[in-house]
């Protein structure tokens, strides 16, 4: 670029116009600092962060800081989304903040974790005594987590494999953040507020493991209160094994993971039919049994001296007996037979969910780096994907 005076020369409105677009168009970042100055003005927010090296001066519209939820102080370590921005009038740089967080100190969080289980304990929402048992064979698992987390995959794979017959009703809500502790809280209490026949027997609460402050959410009291209060048994899965919040303390039932609370709230289907054909034999073995018992005694009866002589009598009794004998084994045989179908409709349930009936029927399974494709939507040309047949898998790309 030459250095010509005779050059046209750009007028300054023009270029902090041009200056500002540029800026604006290449800067989406997260910035963290400590608040050091705060003022509001007609609902909008002007206000510096800082560290040891630099600061920042940083405007928040009134549009936004409506929602934020809490007022800065000075000192708070703040975390801010946006973009830097300038402003022509004065050729100052602000950065325009679109959302807004506060970062806690360990310490801090710590301290106020210790508080609330204090205040929780004294009112009772930890009590064994309060807590619901989980139902042998839920028919329906409603699951309130992120709906795009590696979690919720996890519990449904689980729950897939051990109970396919099983419904999942899903309630999607962000499981971090300053609107996180809110949106668990009004899942809790939807599902709760649904009629007996489409609420769920057990509840799943939770997310993927992470720090104390990505956890906090699982912290708040609306969400401990929450959880004591539904009528609906709450398995807490929150974090990893070494992770424990308050939801924890209070759920009805603590799984160290996502996965283990899939594990935790279902049967294995497989087990449950085993058993079903196991409790069947017994019991016919077990009232085969006393009619031989009562054969050999009657037979018994029928020899000795005393009945022998009134013989009219023990034909009577026999008579009586053989009908009785009858209705048993009726009995028994229409017990067997309705534990037969039992097992027979829960087997047909278990084939027909089988992915792999599909397949050899000619039909294939769509992945996309590990995740089944359930729409053309979902694919961009010159995608890689993985189709499973039942025999194999071959490897393509999408070309249109």
């Amino acid at each position: 670029m030459s250095a010509n005076s005779r050059e046209a020369a750009i007028p300054v409105g023009k270029y902090m116009a041009d200056l500002r677009e540029y800026i604006e168009a290449n800067g989406f970042a997260w910035v963290e600092g400590e608040l050091s100055e705060h003022k509001s003005v007609r609902g909008h927010w002007y206000f510096s962060i800082a560290d040891d090296s630099s600061a920042l001066k940083c405007v928040m519209w009134k549009s936004r800081t409506l929602y934020v939820g809490f007022t800065p102080e000075p000192g708070q370590l703040l975390r801010v989304y946006g973009s830097p921005t300038v402003y022509p009038k004065f050729g100052n740089l602000q950065f325009n903040v679109h959302r807004i967080e506060r970062r806690h100190t360990t310490g801090e969080l710590q301290k106020r974790f210790l508080e609330l289980r204090r205040k929780l304990a004294q009112d009772g929402l930890f009590d064994d005594s309060k807590k619901i048992a989980l139902p042998a064979i839920p028919r329906r698992i409603g699951v309130v987590t992120s709906g795009e987390g590696a979690a919720l995959q996890d519990i449904l794979r689980i729950l897939r494999d051990r109970f396919p017959v099983a419904e999942v009703i899903l309630a999607p809500v962000r499981v971090q953040g300053p609107n996180a502790a809110p949106e668990i809280t009004n899942a809790i209490e939807q599902l709760n507020r649904l009629t007996a026949n489409s609420r769920p027997d057990v509840l799943i609460v939770g997310r993927g493991g992470g720090s104390l402050e990505d956890l906090w959410a699982f912290n708040e009291e609306p969400v401990a209160r929450a959880i004591f209060a539904s009528r609906i048994p709450i398995i807490s899965a929150v974090g990893h094994e070494t992770d424990t919040t308050i939801a924890d303390l209070v759920a009805d039932v603590r799984a160290a993971t996502p996965t283990h609370a899939a594990q935790t709230s279902v049967p294995e289907l497989s087990s449950l039919v085993w058993n079903i054909q196991g409790c069947t034999q017994q019991m016919r073995q077990t009232v085969t049994s006393r009619i031989n018992s009562l054969r050999q005694r009657i037979v018994q009866i029928t020899k000795s001296y005393t009945f022998n002589t009134p013989i009219n009598r023990v034909r009577d009794a026999q008579q009586t007996l053989n009908n009785y004998v009858d209705l048993l084994n009726e009995s028994l045989n229409s017990r067997i037979q309705a534990s037969r179908h039992q097992v027979e409709l829960l087997n047909g349930q278990l084939t027909a969910l089988n992915p792999r009936r599909y397949l050899a029927r000619g039909y294939a399974r769509i992945e996309r780096e590990g995740k089944v494709v359930r729409s053309s939507q979902e694919l961009d040309t010159h995608d890689q994907v993985a189709l499973h047949f039942a025999d194999g898998r071959r490897e393509a790309v999408i070309s249109d």
